[in-house]
C-alpha cells in the first residue's frame, strides 16, 4: 500500500510479480470492500452521496464516509478485509490480457503500508525484502506507461518541476511529499486497473459509472502539446497560460452508465473504482459489480444509474466553475491593490504579466508603461509580456513598438517563442507554415525563412544560420500581426548565388562570403581557392599569415554585453594596417567571425583600417 505515512483512507493495494520467462508480469490489485460496510441507503451511503468525494484541505482532511466507517473499511496491516480483486497479465510490450475481477481477501499482516520516499530507498536496496517486489511494480508500471504514450495519450510525470498530466489532458501539480517514482507506479497500476475493470464490465454487459472523455476538435496533437510543455517549463508565467489553455480547450470528462471511451487516456473503456472511500461514483461501481459477483439482484436500475452520473457530473463542474470563479476574483483583487499602489517594480514576473494583462485592456497607465521601459533597460522582458503587448490595443502601438525594436535586437531566441505563445491563446489559428531556401557552400551558407499564419505572412529573413533566420522570420510575423497588415508574396530574396549578408542579420557571428569573392572577373580562380581554403580555419590562417610573413602578431580584444543568460561578444583584431570586428554568442565565434572579415580585408586588398560592424 504507498501512500502518505500519516494516510488514514487507504484504497488499494498491489502485488507485481515478474514471469519466469521474463517475458512479462503478473498484476494483482486489491480494493478496499467499502460495500460491504456501506450497504445501500444506509446512513453513511446518504453521508457519501452528500459529500461525493473526501475533502484535502490544508489542515485537516473531511472523509466522505466519516471517520468511524472509513475505519471500518481501510486496507490496513493489522486487520483482514474484504477486497475488490483484479488479476491480469501484461507482457513486456504493455499488452494487458487475462484479466479477472473477483471478490478477494486481504489477510491481517498480508498488507505492507510504504510510504512514496520508501519506494525509492527499497527500489535502492536488494537486500530489503520488498525489493523483488517493488522493482518488478517499476518496470511494469514503466511499460505501462511507454504503451499509453505510443497509442497517443498524453502522459506527463515531471517530478523535478512537480507537474503531472491529467486524465482529461490538463496539466496540475504533484505534492511535494509524494514526487518518487513511487507516484509513477501508483498511478499507473490504478490506470491499468481501471481500465481492466472497464472492460470486463462491458464484457459482462454489466452497467457501471463508466467515466467517458470526448475529444476537444482544438486540442492539437499529444506530439505538439508535449513540445509546448517542455518549452513552457522554463517560463512559469507561460507555464500558467498553457495550463490555462488547457483547462480551456479539453472537455470534461463525466460518468455514465454506458460507454463511449476515453478519449485523454486513449482507451476504449474506463471507470473510476479504485478509490471508494474517497469518492462516491468508484463506491457505486464497487456496489454493482459486487452484487454482480455475488448473483444477487442489481442495486440499481440503469435509469437510475444514469440519474446517479447526471447528479454527480452537474455537481462537479458546479465545484470547477465556483473554484475558478473565487481565484479569478481573488486574482482581480490583488492585481488592482498593487496598480493603485504603485509597487510594480517589487512585482515578480508572474503577478506583474497579470498586471499587464489587466492594464492592457484600457489606455496606456503613465506607471506601467514607466515600469515597462524600466524592465526593458533591466534585461527583464519575458516572452509573455510581448505576447500581452501584442493583443493591446492600437494606443499601445508606440511602446509596443520600443519592446519590440529592443527585444528582436537584444533577443531574437525569444521570436519563435512569442509566435507559438500567441498562437496558444488563438487555438482557433491555423499552425504556422515556416517557407526556407538555402545557398552557399557548407563554410559561408546563407539561409532565407518567412513564416505566415492564416492570411498574415511576414517578411523574408537572411541570415548565416537556418536557426537564426527562422528567428528574425518569427519577428518579422510578429511585426506583422501587430500592425495588421501582411507583407505581399514575394520569391526567396536567394537566388541561383548567395547573397551578401550583414552582420547584423546573421547568427553568432557566421558570416556569408562577400560578393567580390564570388566574381570571377574580380578574384582568380586560384584567388578563390585561397580565399576558401583560408575561411576552413580562419583564425589559424591569420596567425600562420603573420610568421610567414615576419610581422607582428594580431592583436584581439573581446569585450561581451547583454545578459548573463544571452551574451554577445564583440571581437575586435588588429593586423598591420587593418582592423576588422566579428560578433558572436562565444568569445570563439567572435574571434572567427572577426578573423573571417580580416582574411577578406587582407586578400581584398581594402583600405587600410576597415571595419565591419
Amino acid at each position: 500500500m504507498v501512500d502518505r505515512s500519516e494516510a488514514l483512507d487507504r484504497d488499494d493495494a498491489f502485488a507485481v510479480a515478474e514471469l519466469a520467462d521474463g517475458s512479462g508480469w503478473k498484476l494483482e490489485v486489491h480494493i478496499a470492500g467499502v460495500a460491504d460496510v456501506v450497504p445501500l441507503g444506509s446512513a453513511a451511503d446518504a453521508t457519501a452521496f452528500l459529500r461525493r468525494e473526501s475533502k484535502y484541505l490544508s489542515r485537516r482532511t473531511v472523509p466522505m464516509l466519516g471517520r468511524d466507517t472509513e475505519q471500518a473499511a481501510t486496507l490496513t496491516e493489522i486487520a483482514e478485509r474484504s477486497t475488490l480483486r483484479v488479476q491480469a497479465a501484461l507482457s513486456a510490450d504493455g499488452i494487458v490480457s487475462e484479466v479477472s475481477v473477483d471478490r478477494g481477501r486481504v489477510p491481517a499482516g498480508r498488507c505492507v503500508a510504504v510510504d512514496h520516499a520508501q519506494i525509492t530507498e527499497i527500489l535502492g536496496s536488494v537486500d530489503d525484502p520488498l525489493h523483488k517486489c517493488v522493482k518488478a511494480a517499476n518496470d511494469a508500471a514503466q511499460v505501462l506507461l511507454q504503451g499509453r504514450r505510443r497509442s497517443g495519450a498524453f502522459a506527463l510525470y515531471d517530478l523535478t518541476h512537480g507537474w503531472r498530466s491529467t486524465e482529461e489532458g490538463g496539466i496540475a501539480p504533484i505534492p511535494s511529499d509524494v514526487r518518487t517514482v513511487g507516484y509513477v507506479i501508483v498511478q499507473e497500476m490504478m490506470i491499468a486497473a481501471n481500465e481492466a475493470i472497464a472492460m470486463w464490465c462491458v464484457r459482462e454487459d454489466l452497467p457501471v459509472l463508466f467515466r467517458n472523455h470526448r475529444s476537444a476538435v482544438t486540442a492539437g496533437s499529444t506530439e505538439d502539446l508535449a513540445a509546448e510543455v517542455a518549452v513552457a517549463m522554463t517560463d512559469p508565467v507561460l507555464f500558467e497560460k498553457l495550463r490555462s489553455r488547457l483547462q480551456s480547450s479539453f472537455r470534461a470528462a463525466t460518468y455514465a452508465p454506458t460507454v463511449h471511451g476515453h478519449h485523454g487516456l486513449r482507451l476504449a473503456a474506463y471507470t473510476h473504482a479504485t478509490s471508494p472511500l474517497r469518492r462516491v461514483s468508484d463506491l457505486i461501481t464497487q456496489r454493482v459489480i459486487f452484487a454482480h459477483l455475488d448473483s444477487a439482484p442489481a442495486p440499481y436500475t440503469t435509469e437510475q444509474l444514469g440519474n446517479l452520473a447526471v447528479d454527480i457530473n452537474r455537481r462537479i463542474a458546479a465545484d470547477r466553475e465556483e473554484k475558478a470563479a473565487h481565484f479569478k476574483a481573488l486574482d482581480r483583487k490583488v492585481t488592482a491593490q498593487v496598480v493603485a499602489a504603485g509597487e510594480l517594480e517589487g512585482l515578480d514576473s508572474k503577478r506583474w504579466a497579470k498586471v499587464l494583462a489587466a492594464a492592457t485592456t484600457r489606455d496606456p497607465i503613465g506607471e506601467v508603461v514607466t515600469e515597462l521601459r524600466r524592465r526593458m533597460k533591466a534585461d527583464e522582458v519575458t516572452v509573455t509580456t510581448i505576447v500581452t503587448l501584442l493583443d493591446a490595443g492600437e494606443a499601445w502601438a508606440p511602446i509596443r513598438s520600443e519592446v519590440f525594436d529592443w527585444a528582436s535586437q537584444s533577443h531574437p531566441e525569444f521570436g519563435p517563442s512569442v509566435v507559438s505563445m500567441w498562437l496558444q491563446a488563438h487555438p482557433d489559428l491555423p499552425k504556422p507554415e515556416v517557407d526556407g531556401d538555402h545557398r552557399g557552400p557548407s563554410h559561408t551558407p546563407v539561409f532565407a525563412a518567412r513564416i505566415r499564419v492564416g492570411d498574415v505572412r511576414g517578411p523574408w529573413a537572411t541570415a548565416g544560420s537556418k536557426k537564426r533566420a527562422e528567428q528574425d522570420a518569427a519577428w518579422g510575423l510578429t511585426q506583422a500581426i501587430a500592425g495588421g497588415k501582411s507583407h505581399p508574396e514575394a520569391d526567396s530574396p536567394l537566388r541561383d548565388e548567395p547573397q551578401a549578408v550583414p552582420l547584423s542579420a546573421t547568427h553568432a557571428g557566421i558570416r556569408a562570403r562577400p560578393a567580390s569573392a564570388r566574381n570571377g572577373d574580380s578574384d582568380s580562380v586560384q584567388a578563390a581557392k585561397q580565399r576558401e581554403r583560408a575561411h576552413k580555419n580562419p583564425i589559424a590562417w591569420v596567425l600562420s599569415h603573420a610568421q610567414h610573413h615576419g610581422h607582428p602578431s594580431p592583436q584581439w580584444a573581446v569585450t561581451v554585453e547583454g545578459a548573463a543568460h544571452a551574451p554577445v561578444f564583440t571581437c575586435e583584431v588588429r593586423y598591420r594596417d587593418h582592423t576588422a570586428t566579428g560578433r558572436g554568442t562565444t568569445k570563439t565565434q567572435a574571434k572567427t567571425a572577426a578573423a573571417e572579415y580580416l582574411i577578406d580585408s587582407l586578400l581584398d586588398e581594402a583600405s587600410p583600417a576597415q571595419s565591419h560592424p
